[in-house]
């Protein structure tokens, strides 16, 4: 009897805990594609693995190994030029997660919690400041627009117990995002160019009074170009998020700092096609309380331009 009373109560605080990790779809730290040419579209599909390991109190990395999440996210994004100055962007995402929670009780049945479904979606429309300039080599665009809750965020278990908000695919809120990006390159001094983007979202409440909080991200980058078969890049991603409200009150162990590396290798296969393969790391964590966090994370993208001249091309090839 003691075994199951102490079972009971370290496997409630995990709950607990669970519930308030930091997961979900990387909607914000998606949106990388710069803002279009007219008449040129850009797609991009994005595998992500995100493996939730590591247990943090505050700063400190605690011996805990009892706990884990994996997160996998389909991202489709799309984006068109409608003339020199203005394109927009749209991002729907498709997520599946899976939690376990073993027992402390040895020989006891670990808890096992799949979900799976679309996730949310963001709508961007672009503003280029400064469009692309081949002898200036810069650029500065723009953006705003809504985060639609498209997922679910209502999904129970087969008992009738209502998820936590963090494993639910959806928020069930609308959030507004506003975005920037830049990139300055140096040719012919040197090949490397610097690049990133800034990103904020606003967030709304559900109709079950929560509230995920505020996020902001900034990316700074640096790439390297071969005029090969691959270009290198490595990039620092700082995020902050505001702890998650229920009823506007603050929720515990929710929010915090998040400072990541991401070094990545893009494969240029054809003139219009690029394949993307990037990791990142955490260097730096300072969370709210105790969190179930990313350990590491895993990209493939595959990315497909189309410019005016290769739409002009198929047309007359039809005739």
């Amino acid at each position: 009897m003691i075994y199951v009373f102490i079972a009971l109560v370290v496997i409630s605080g995990q709950l607990n805990a669970q519930a308030c990790c930091s997961a979900g779809v990387p909607l914000l730290g998606s949106l990388e594609l710069p803002a279009m040419p007219a008449g040129h579209w850009q797609f991009a599909l994005t595998y992500e693995m995100n493996a939730l390991r590591d247990v943090i109190d505050e700063s400190k990395k605690l011996d805990d190994n009892l706990r884990q999440r994996t997160v996998h996210s389909m991202l489709l994004e799309t984006s068109v030029g409608l003339s020199p100055r203005w394109s927009t962007s749209a991002l729907i995402s498709f997520i599946q997660q899976n939690r376990t929670i073993d027992s402390p009780v040895p020989f006891a049945a670990a808890d096992v919690l799949n979900v799976g479904g679309i996730g949310d979606a963001v709508l961007l429309l672009k503003y280029n400041l400064l469009p692309l300039n081949i002898a200036q080599q810069r650029e500065l665009s723009i953006g705003f627009g809504p985060k639609a809750p498209l997922g679910q965020h209502d999904v129970r278990t087969d008992q009738g117990i209502l998820l936590p908000a963090d494993m639910q695919p959806g928020s069930g809120a609308w959030d507004a995002v506003l975005w920037a990006y830049f990139y300055k390159g140096f040719l012919p001094k040197t090949r490397f160019s610097l690049f990133g983007n800034v990103s904020a979202r606003f967030t709304g409440e559900n109709d079950l009074d929560y509230k995920f909080g505020n996020e902001f991200i900034t990316t700074i980058s640096t790439g390297y170009r071969t005029d090969g078969l691959l270009d290198f890049s490595l990039a620092a991603r700082y995020r902050f998020v505001n702890p998650d409200q229920r009823y506007r009150e603050d929720i515990a162990n929710t929010g915090g700092h998040w400072l990541m590396l991401m070094p990545s290798i893009n494969l240029k296969l054809a003139d219009a096609w690029t394949m993307r393969m990037a990791a990142r790391v955490p260097v730096y964590r300072r969370l709210n309380g105790t969190q179930l966090t990313t350990s590491y994370r895993f990209s493939v993208s595959m990315n497909y331009v189309i410019s005016p001249s290769q739409i002009s091309f198929d047309l007359n090839r039809k005739e």
